[in-house]
């Protein structure tokens, strides 16, 4: 079969454009979203898992320690309306973040905290050529770390653009169609693809 699959028209790769991130964040009277269209690109879930080694004589043995999910980085399109940075600004905002004129008053001394940075929603999808969704990946606990909103230069003409990069505690990743556990066929026998979570969360 593996050797057929160039031959076959029906046979399909993934692809780089192929893609939608679904991101947003709901705070009380509003909802602040960045629209699918104004995001350019994204890197999908990637992790490290740390070692630890033993010595013996002249061998060196080593064993898997933590897991550790690294930062995702997405770039989105500087839009007037609804305007990108605005959004941005609003979820900094939602944070818990305050202005240092604003800290006299008894009501904007607050801080940034895990609970008010959270963003609800963050989805990372890949479609088909006819827009069907084929896997998504999910990204708990996500809050953003780190934003650059570009600059100015009056010898460029591209588009204003800002990259945002995202921590989170942990990715889970889910193949359209499929029940977690489900088990399917592969060249090399039965797999499991499912969808790989921690407890207590679905």
């Amino acid at each position: 079969m593996a050797a057929k699959f160039w031959a076959n028209s029906n046979a399909e790769a993934k692809r780089k454009y192929r893609f939608i991130l679904d991101i947003s964040k709901t705070v009380p009277g509003q909802s602040l979203k960045f629209e699918k269209w104004v995001i350019t690109k994204v890197n999908r879930p990637s992790f490290q898992i740390s070692e630890t080694t033993h010595a013996y004589l002249n061998h060196t043995f080593y064993f898997p320690g933590r897991l550790t999910w690294q930062d995702v980085s997405f770039t989105v399109v500087d839009a007037i309306n609804p305007d990108s940075t605005g959004v941005l600004m609003g979820m900094l905002s939602a944070s818990g973040y305050k202005l240092p004129n604003q800290a006299t008053s008894p009501n904007a001394q607050g801080t940034i905290s895990k609970a008010k940075s959270n963003i609800d929603n963050v989805k990372i999808s890949s479609i088909d050529a006819d827009g069907n969704l084929l896997d998504t990946w999910t990204l708990w606990n996500a809050w953003i770390s780190q934003a650059n909103t570009g600059d100015y230069d009056y010898t460029a003409d591209d588009l204003m653009s800002i990259d945002v990069t995202m921590k989170y505690d942990y990715a889970t990743y889910a193949i359209e169609g499929q029940e977690k556990g489900e088990r399917i066929n592969s060249s090399g026998g039965a797999a499991f693809y499912g969808k790989l979570a921690s407890p207590g969360n679905s």
